[in-house]
């Protein structure tokens, strides 16, 4: 079953202030009585879990949580982000944006989105 793809909001670039990646453990090592192990992968491709956060005007508030809530479908959809070395990639988030307000008239969101093998 192919996953649905929500589109980002023209007003937003998907562009992220922060990123932090890692790869997800994809080995099974299994240790023998006799000393020897026996590794085996679990996924064939590669899956990664990414931190983010942007710092944007108030104004586009609105637009970034209906990003998640509409077009995202509270994070059921994946979206196209971009990345750090310019790609732009499709990443499904992993839950709700943490959202704060540094000053008045800007906030951050940080969100956490994972790229399976079959993006």
């Amino acid at each position: 079953m192919a996953m649905e793809i929500g589109d980002r909001p023209a007003t937003l670039d998907g562009c992220w202030a922060t990123w932090s990646e890692q790869d997800v453990d994809n080995v099974i090592r299994t240790d023998y009585d006799s000393g020897a192990m026996q590794t085996r992968r679990r996924f064939t491709g590669t899956n990664r879990v990414v931190t983010a956060s942007v710092t944007m005007k108030a104004e586009l508030y609105s637009d970034f949580m209906n990003w998640f809530r509409v077009n995202q479908r509270g994070g059921a959809n994946a979206t196209y982000v971009i990345t750090p070395y310019g790609e732009e990639e499709v990443f499904q988030w992993t839950g709700p944006p943490a959202i704060s307000w540094p000053e008045a008239g800007a906030f951050t969101a940080t969100v956490t989105m994972w790229q399976g093998a079959w993006f």
